[in-house]
């Protein structure tokens, strides 16, 4: 009985040193660079910036200080500042989403001034509707006799 329960302890005793170097070489391999981590988010908000740039309702003038923002991370990160590169790539975020705040506004802005549009078309629509039921109703009351 004690060897049964040696051989089980050592079974053990082995699974977890296999379980703990297993996920000891896992976090490894998740493990990011500061330099990474700082050359991605500037990358990403990089990305943000080309895309909104083909829209024709955003201007250069509104691109020029995330434009500004975004080589001061690239600067920082290339002489190893990841704090800077960081605040400016939080920067560059923060105007891009005022950006596209400001277009969302004013696409619901056009929206709105396109059913307000539709809304009196339609109410135009029914007073001729009406105009020619009551011309219609005066026809029918002077045939009835």
């Amino acid at each position: 009985m004690n060897t049964l329960w040696n051989r089980s302890l050592y079974l053990r005793l082995g699974m977890a040193l296999a379980l703990s170097l297993g996920l000891g070489a896992c976090a490894q391999m998740v493990q990011v660079s500061p330099q990474q981590s700082a050359s991605d988010a500037v990358a990403v908000q990089t990305g943000r910036e080309r895309i909104l740039a083909l829209s024709p309702a955003v201007n250069a003038r509104q691109l020029a200080p995330v434009q500004k923002a975004l080589s001061a991370a690239r600067e920082a990160v290339a002489r190893g500042d990841y704090v800077y590169a960081d605040r400016q790539t939080l920067l560059a975020k923060v105007l891009l989403d005022n950006i596209q705040t400001r277009l969302n506004a004013a696409a619901s802005g056009s929206q709105r001034a396109m059913l307000k549009s539709q809304i009196g078309s339609l109410q135009s629509q029914i007073a001729t509707t009406r105009q020619q039921i009551d011309v219609t109703k005066a026809k029918i009351a002077k045939e009835a006799p």
